[in-house]
């Protein structure tokens, strides 16, 4: 599904109303599903990612991929997904962080 997403909080904590409706969020295809990568448990991480087409055949993500996603709410409008990204900044250990993105179905261009 070809959608633009703004995501909805920085590190976790939920950004103002004004600033995400200012946002023009991020366009490319939308994608739910279980990554084959796995974890330590044995289970498949389950990930809604942001991507676009790269040469012929690859993807290139334009948004770090959200872990464990859940969709809150599907309307006329749009759709609300939750869960966790991973930031790497800095150079530092990994960091968790709680994130949702309001995703607004869009044509392709």
């Amino acid at each position: 599904m070809h959608v633009r997403v703004v995501e909805l909080m920085v590190a976790g904590v939920r950004r103002p109303r004004e600033e995400c409706l200012a946002d023009l969020g991020t366009i490319g295809t939308l994608s739910i599903g279980d990554i084959p990568i796995g974890t330590a448990e044995k289970r498949p991480l389950h990930a809604a990612q942001l991507w676009e087409r790269w040469g012929t055949s690859a993807k290139r993500g334009l948004l770090p991929p959200l872990f464990d996603a859940q969709v809150l709410r599907i309307t006329p409008r749009g759709l609300l997904l939750r869960g966790f990204q991973v930031s790497t900044k800095n150079g530092r250990a990994a960091t968790q962080y709680a994130q949702e993105w309001w995703a607004v179905p869009i044509d392709k261009p």
